[in-house]
């Protein structure tokens, strides 16, 4: 899925406040993008990218003769935000990982932090659901409404840190213009216990979910910082509570 580049206006990205209300698909054996709207009952329910995450993983990954496994095309890797992010909170800008990990071939959460769930809350998306197998190596490319899956034969090799820093001077883009989540060789040759790593630094460490990224042949996900906005219910009390908790901390 590609658009023109968006305007650098400022645009809602959701009537639901503290949402975007889309989910962003890749279907990798396809090499296919397409936005998904989700909706206020969801919302609700399903409270924060843990839940999000898990509703999906169990819906699409059971099948009539079994679950899928984790390097089974079907298995879901699935990069969600929670409702804090993108909001004046510290700490909310972080991501969790939901899929069928390598480790234990059973379904698995894992969260890191960073400003990865800000980006793709500013690009109007509250999660990214990869679904297939890539024939080729790629990294997504996330700039608000262009998403793209380009060739990442050049970043092989590369770990974490060594891949942001390409994907920024390929971008001319650093700090937190660009978020980058990524494997390492270890998630490249499928050892069952590798992270994926981000915004220098910050690790999804548990069970295998780089094993699961390198099976796709995902490389990459980068994210440039969006123009959408967000809106609280209540913009006051939310930074209230914030306020409120951060002295609680520092008493």
């Amino acid at each position: 899925m590609t658009a023109s580049p968006a305007s650098k206006s400022k645009t809602s990205a959701s009537t639901q406040p503290a949402y975007a209300g889309k989910l962003l698909r890749v279907d990798l054996t396809k090499r296919k993008c397409w936005a998904e709207p989700w909706g206020p009952e969801e919302m609700r329910d399903l409270l924060g990218g843990i839940g999000l995450g898990a509703m999906l993983l169990y819906r699409e990954t059971r099948k009539g003769k079994g679950n899928a496994k984790w390097d089974d095309p079907e298995n879901r890797l699935i990069l969600a935000t929670g409702p804090l992010a993108g909001l004046p909170v510290w700490g909310t800008g972080g991501l969790t990982v939901v899929t069928i990990g390598a480790g234990t071939n059973g379904p698995t959460s894992t969260q890191a932090n960073g400003f990865f769930g800000t980006n793709l809350k500013y690009s109007g998306y509250d999660a990214i659901v990869f679904q297939g197998q890539s024939k080729d190596w790629v990294y997504l490319y996330i700039n608000d409404d262009v998403i793209e899956l380009r060739d990442a034969r050049d970043l092989l090799g590369k770990d974490a840190w060594e891949t942001q820093a390409a994907l920024g001077g390929k971008l001319g883009l650093s700090g937190h213009a660009l978020s980058v989540y990524s494997i390492g060789p270890a998630g490249e040759h499928l050892v069952r216990w590798a992270a994926i790593q981000g915004d220098y630094g910050h690790v999804a460490s548990k069970n295998g979910v780089g094993a699961v990224m390198g099976k796709k042949k995902v490389k990459a996900v980068a994210i440039v910082r969006g123009t959408k906005w967000l809106r609280a219910a209540d913009p006051k009390g939310v930074v209230q509570a914030a306020d409120d908790i951060a002295h609680d901390l520092r008493t």
